[in-house]
């Protein structure tokens, strides 16, 4: 036999998971493998707090050629809180790119979505998955922009800033007050995840990594107006630089030298990981920008005591906050954001004057 079936992945398939999620992916100049060693189910119960992984079987000799993982989070839609299935780690093997294999993965995934709608996040750069998919071809799903994300890896300060808000790490006793601040921005931002922060105590695979005094809180007038976690995903999941541009590889010495003499982001070898550490939950009122920079200044602070190179936060394009990165060197990476369907009148109509929201660790 030389089709496909397409099933459910189990423990034994981690190996040829994480060698399809090895392959790189295209970027601005530069091609990054976003990794998951050495368990990729970790990392799913990081991206997903229910995950349902499908991966594509040839039928002949039982080798992986595709997987995708279209597990279940709930966030709050319109304020309401929500069981969403988030479409992500899409991967077809490049033997296999351009040919059957997609439509075992649609049919999969049809099965699986049914009669409702689902999250997507696409890479701008990634032009033959956004060609292939966004057509409208027949039998595919329907792609409903929500418009632009964008990914900012903090590389450095343009100027310095001293806080003087009352900004601390967080305690079990500030869990309350925490989860009730979620709670608050979820009147504001779209798709904002329901987190309860006393999972941090009992290790809650969800968050991975993540201990309560690794989050920043602050304070004003004893209101909580302001929170972010710092957080350090390198045991579970990995950005490698598999390639530069002729361009960037030209000019990457240069830079590097230039990084070292100031203490900026200097620019890895080929196969080498990117160290950084992943904001979570970087949260103020969407007009509170003061509130944003006294945070990120001292999340920046907090990153190169813990002598890490960069900080990661994603932020939709309309959210009114992006001003404060103008105090920061940094190297954005854009997305679209798609509702979809595999019909028009199940996807949904949106409240479009709320700020659609994104963690980088959980994309």
């Amino acid at each position: 036999m030389s089709g496909f079936v397409a099933r459910l992945a189990t423990a034994a398939d981690n190996a040829a998971i994480l060698a399809l999620m090895s392959q790189p992916q295209p970027s601005n100049g530069v091609q990054f493998a976003f990794e998951r060693l050495p368990n990729y189910f970790d990392s799913a119960s990081v991206t997903h707090q229910h995950p349902h992984t499908i991966v594509i079987e040839k039928q002949n000799d039982k080798r992986l050629v595709a997987m995708v993982n279209m597990g279940w989070r709930e966030v709050f839609v319109d304020g309401h809180l929500q069981r969403i299935r988030y479409g992500a780690d899409l991967r077809i093997d490049k033997q296999f790119q351009g040919g059957r294999v997609l439509m075992y993965i649609n049919r999969a995934v049809r099965d699986c979505v049914q009669e409702d709608w689902y999250q997507s996040v696409i890479l701008s750069a990634n032009d033959k998955s956004r060609s292939a998919l966004e057509g409208g071809r027949a039998g595919l799903p329907i792609y409903r922009s929500l418009g632009t994300i964008s990914t900012h890896t903090i590389t450095g300060r343009k100027a310095l800033f001293t806080p003087h808000k009352q900004i601390r790490r967080a305690q079990i006793a500030d869990i309350p007050a925490m989860n009730a601040f979620i709670k608050q921005m979820a009147e504001h931002y779209q798709f904002l995840p329901r987190y309860d922060f006393y999972q941090l105590t009992h290790h809650h695979p969800y968050f991975n990594g993540l201990n309560i005094d690794d989050f920043l809180v602050l304070f004003d007038d004893e209101q909580l107006v302001g929170l972010v976690g710092l957080w350090n995903q390198k045991n579970f999941k990995q950005t490698r630089v598999v390639d530069y541009n002729r361009t960037v590889a030209m000019f990457r010495p240069i830079y590097n030298w230039w990084s070292r003499l100031t203490g900026g982001f200097v620019l890895p070898a080929k196969g080498q990981l990117v160290d950084y550490i992943a904001l979570h939950s970087p949260l103020t009122h969407p007009k509170d920008s003061d509130s944003f920079r006294h945070l990120l200044h001292h999340a920046w602070l907090e990153v190169r005591q813990q002598q890490k190179a960069a900080m990661t936060l994603t932020l939709a394009d309309t959210d009114p906050r992006l001003s404060v990165l103008a105090d920061f060197k940094t190297i954005p990476l854009t997305a679209y954001q798609y509702a979809v369907a595999f019909k028009e009148p199940l996807l949904p109509i949106l409240d479009n004057q709320r700020i659609p929201y994104f963690e980088s660790g959980r994309l």
